[in-house]
């Protein structure tokens, strides 16, 4: 297949070369293209046709292209065999001092959670405000009653948690921007459905769900942040656990809450254990060095600094101090 093609209309039984090099379509010097002169009639016409390094260049182009398109196209799927692990269950979990709600999110897919309102336990002391709890990447609702139930005696608040997309009872696929669309309904539930104003909401996120809760509280006025055992993004994480693969480039959303702390405007409290070895120490160091005042780093005692750790008697009091402030503001 010529490459493009040079008219010469005249009649002359024979090639004119005045033309073949004259012509403002004949490349000078070295050329990528090699001329062929061909007679069908009507005129001579000069071909041009690609020579080996030129259709290799081409070859190698689209196989770059073909590659870039098949990336963009599995980042979602890649992410979800990486990145997220969830879990699934079908029974319904019942109890006396909660119930189970439900909303959706962009997507028209339904999310599942359960809601433990204070005054379930407390009737005649009006709570100190709310808790909107996002779990890690195998988290699952219910496996976090009794984590619930705690949280809300012991900072006097209502919680909910919630299943993201593909986890738990919740419908549809995990994705990376998915779990911060699915966090935005959340607190849109709590704000629409419970009629609590959103400067009463406490973001808590654990690992995955740290980003989701920075998110959140970059984006909106809420009452304070928590983060724990969290990464700066997901590209960073991506360079530790695969340094031979180019992380930035195969998700869509980063996750980037290191770019994002700097944003929020509430109060902050992040806990970061020394033995992680799923998130490095100093990737909550960073989160705190990036976030405005008022701020908290806390650092478990040892044998209870590992990743996603139960929490010390020490760290609950921290937290419950953390709250306590936020309750003087």
């Amino acid at each position: 297949m010529p490459f493009y093609a040079v008219k010469n209309t005249s009649n002359a039984a024979s090639v004119d070369t005045d033309f073949l090099r004259t012509s403002s379509f004949v490349p000078t010097g070295y050329s990528i293209f090699r001329r062929k002169p061909c007679y069908n009639g009507d005129g001579w016409w000069v071909r041009f046709r690609c020579s080996f390094p030129m259709r290799f260049l081409l070859l190698c182009a689209v196989v770059v292209l073909c590659g870039l398109i098949l990336t963009v196209g599995c980042a979602d799927r890649l992410a979800r065999v990486v990145i997220f692990h969830p879990r699934k269950y079908s029974h319904d979990l019942t109890g006396e001092t909660f119930r189970k709600v439900q909303f959706q999110n962009s997507e028209k897919q339904t999310l599942r959670g359960y809601y433990f309102p204070y005054q379930k336990i407390n009737p005649d002391e009006a709570p100190a405000g709310t808790i909107l709890y996002c779990y890690g990447n195998g988290g699952c609702t219910s496996h976090l009653l009794e984590f619930a139930e705690q949280m809300r005696s012991d900072f006097r608040c209502n919680v909910l948690i919630f299943d993201y997309a593909g986890y738990g009872q919740s419908d549809g696929k995990p994705t990376a921007p998915g779990i911060l669309d699915d966090g935005l309904a959340a607190l849109t539930y709590l704000n629409q459905k419970e009629e609590i104003s959103t400067d009463q909401i406490i973001v808590y996120g654990l690992s995955l769900g740290g980003s989701v809760a920075v998110d959140l509280a970059a984006t909106h006025e809420v009452k304070g942040l928590i983060v724990e055992s969290s990464f700066t993004s997901l590209e960073e994480m991506g360079r530790k656990m695969f340094p031979f693969l180019p992380a930035k480039y195969l998700l869509r959303e980063q996750l980037s809450s290191i770019k994002k702390i700097g944003s929020v405007r509430c109060p902050v409290f992040i806990s970061h254990g020394r033995a992680d070895k799923v998130i490095p120490f100093s990737q909550g160091q960073s989160l705190f060095e990036a976030a405005t005042e008022p701020k908290t780093f806390f650092i478990p005692p040892e044998d209870q600094d590992y990743h996603c750790a139960p929490h010390s008697p020490e760290h609950r009091e921290a937290l419950r101090q953390f709250i306590d402030s936020l309750l003087q503001k």
